[in-house]
């Protein structure tokens, strides 16, 4: 009886164990365009310092995906959508955040980030690929930053 028990136990342990196991999505509920970053500086009145991750975003439709973060560099920030001159886009701003205390289980190059979204209550990661370093760009303001 000892020997089922415990059999019983290391087959919930495992099957609970693995619930938590992150893996990346091959395809996605939405389509996303060219990616890039760029790293931006405020001149006045206190200098600050962070980079961006732009994409854009070729079709999304709320019902299937919510798009919550980005994890690029080592770092995690929330997702906002844009609606510009150039269509819709995601972007990503990476302030003075600091590193993700979290684990990520992803190894990732510096042209890859990783975007996590909810699909029927459940988190999802969907790998993006081939971002474009940008050249820096300085703003005088935060006002001027956030009027782009």
């Amino acid at each position: 009886m000892k020997k089922y028990m415990y059999l019983l136990g290391l087959s919930l342990l495992i099957l609970l164990g693995c619930g938590s196991i992150k893996k990346l999505e091959t395809v996605a509920p939405f389509n996303l365009g060219e990616a890039y970053a760029q790293k931006w500086s405020i001149e006045e009145p206190s200098k600050e310092d962070g980079f961006e991750l732009v994409v854009s975003v070729l079709s999304l439709e709320n019902a299937n995906a919510d798009l919550k973060n980005v994890h690029y560099k080592g770092k995690m920030a929330p997702i906002s959508i844009e609606l510009t001159d150039k269509g819709i886009i995601a972007v990503a701003e990476f302030g003075n955040l600091e590193k993700s205390t979290e684990e990520f289980p992803f190894n990732l190059t510096e042209t890859q980030a990783v975007i996590s979204y909810m699909q029927k209550e459940k988190v999802k990661y969907y790998r993006i690929n081939g971002i474009r370093q940008n050249l820096p760009v300085f703003y005088s303001s935060l006002s001027e930053k956030n009027s782009r």
